[in-house]
């Protein structure tokens, strides 16, 4: 019974309220799954898909149908023919000239066409358009390249802000670790403190000195919780799942990995990024622009077929109609050499732009790979400051309790202590991010 109460409880409460733990390949991964951004450029690469397919459609006939239902109040052709003496034919044309007996024409009124039925279909194939339809395929497909390669550089992006945003959290739990242990340290230092002042053997100054310690960290682990909570929020954000309260970021024991980093042909790295590719795709498309922009001021030829139905004044017919049509440019062949060489200049420009930003581009590498090795040896260095504040804290603790150190130097090494911890924490998280960010720099898709 009790059983089956537990599991109809749990069957109540909301799924959003249930713990949630993520690593950090499930954060990037819900993040590729659910972000917004990685949604829009993906659509937005369906969408230049679309476009491609349209283009194809460019090489087949357009054919195009109508129809034309027309009824009159009245009729639209009135005539009225007279009344008239006809003469009689006998069979010899030579006497109707002649005729002598005639026959009596009382008139009649004539009213026709009050009505028109017309139905036509027409197929027109492009035979030569001065290759727009070719190049305009070829764009469209540029096209398509480009939104690829701005859907990866997309998600370089938002995996780089998963990796910052999680390695953020990561310091702020360590150093919720380190404080929570220096509180505890206080509590017991402070019992301690309480029974020697009571004997007899200790000044008020030194409980106030750790009551004062405590409250401050009470504070420090205020601002320390918010700062979880928010960066947790924009963690879940960009992953796209809901935040509660439960959420928990989970890791492994952070260590002092071998970082090691090879320049070799860092020069050619910038080939692999992003960037590069889609402004050379951009040259690419402009050149396409021009080509199509010169078609524009060559002729164009057209064959077409053409079938139709008509029905009015009690006749009904059927046609088919052939032809061809050939379009010459004139007047507009002086304007269209002024637009193909607007393109041209848009092609030197996007040419400068990609020279600019691929030397930007290398010093980004060299600046990732400056910034990674830096990290490397702040975790070095900051390995180093932490084992000689260990060292102070042992002898200051055993001073302290030899009675030859006061509460004050007992705190100060104990502080000295809790900012090595911290700050070796803040090199390795730092030293994580660094990583990721050199491998974006290189144009390394999997983070």
């Amino acid at each position: 019974m009790k059983r089956n109460i537990i599991i109809l409880l749990l069957g109540l409460v909301p799924w959003s309220i249930i713990a949630q733990s993520f690593t950090l390949e499930s954060c990037k991964q819900l993040a590729l799954e659910n972000n917004r951004k990685i949604k829009d450029a993906q659509l937005k690469t369906y969408e230049s898909q679309e476009v491609k397919k349209n283009a194809v459609t460019k090489y087949f006939p357009k054919v195009m149908g109508g129809a034309i239902v027309m009824k009159s109040n009245d009729y639209l052709l009135k005539e009225k023919i007279p009344e008239a003496n006809l003469p009689v034919y006998d069979g010899n044309p030579a006497n109707l000239q002649t005729a002598t007996q005639f026959a009596y024409f009382p008139g009649m009124d004539l009213n026709l066409f009050d009505y028109a039925n017309i139905g036509y279909v027409a197929a027109i194939q492009p035979v030569y358009m001065g290759g727009r339809v070719r190049y305009g395929n070829s764009l469209a497909t540029k096209g398509v390249e480009i939104k690829q390669h701005q859907l990866e550089l997309t998600k370089q992006e938002v995996l780089v802000t998963i990796e910052e945003q999680y390695w953020t959290i990561v310091s702020l739990k360590e150093r919720m670790k380190t404080i929570d242990s220096y509180y505890d340290l206080l509590e017991n230092l402070l019992g301690d403190i309480k029974v020697s002042y009571e004997a007899g053997l200790a000044q008020k100054t030194d409980l106030l000195k750790i009551e004062l310690e405590i409250n401050e960290l009470k504070g420090k682990k205020l601002q320390l919780l918010n700062g979880q909570e928010i960066m947790t929020r924009m963690i879940c954000q960009n992953m796209g799942v809901e935040y509660n309260e439960l959420a928990d970021i989970v890791y492994k024991e952070l260590t002092i990995d071998n970082v090691t980093h090879s320049e070799q042909n860092s020069d050619l790295a910038y080939l692999k990024r992003q960037e590069y590719q889609i402004l050379t795709k951009a040259i690419e498309a402009e050149k396409l622009q021009t080509k199509i922009a010169r078609g524009e001021t060559l002729p164009q030829l057209t064959v077409g077929l053409q079938g139709l139905y008509l029905d009015m004044m009690e006749t009904q017919s059927t046609n088919y109609l052939g032809f061809a049509t050939l379009n010459i440019p004139i007047s507009d062949w002086w304007g269209g050499t002024h637009k193909v060489k607007e393109h041209k200049y848009k092609i030197e420009i996007a040419e400068n732009d990609l020279a600019e930003k691929s030397e930007l581009i290398r010093l980004q590498i060299i600046n990732a790979d400056k910034e990674l090795v830096e990290s490397t040896e702040q975790i070095l260095i900051a390995t180093s400051s932490l084992s000689y504040a260990s060292e102070n804290l042992k002898i200051t603790k055993d001073n302290y309790k030899a009675g030859l150190l006061n509460t004050s130097e007992l705190l100060e090494a104990q502080a000295l202590f809790q900012d090595a911890e911290n700050n070796l924490t803040d090199a390795l998280c730092t030293n994580k991010i660094k990583q990721a960010l050199c491998k974006k720099s290189r144009g390394i898709v999997n983070l």
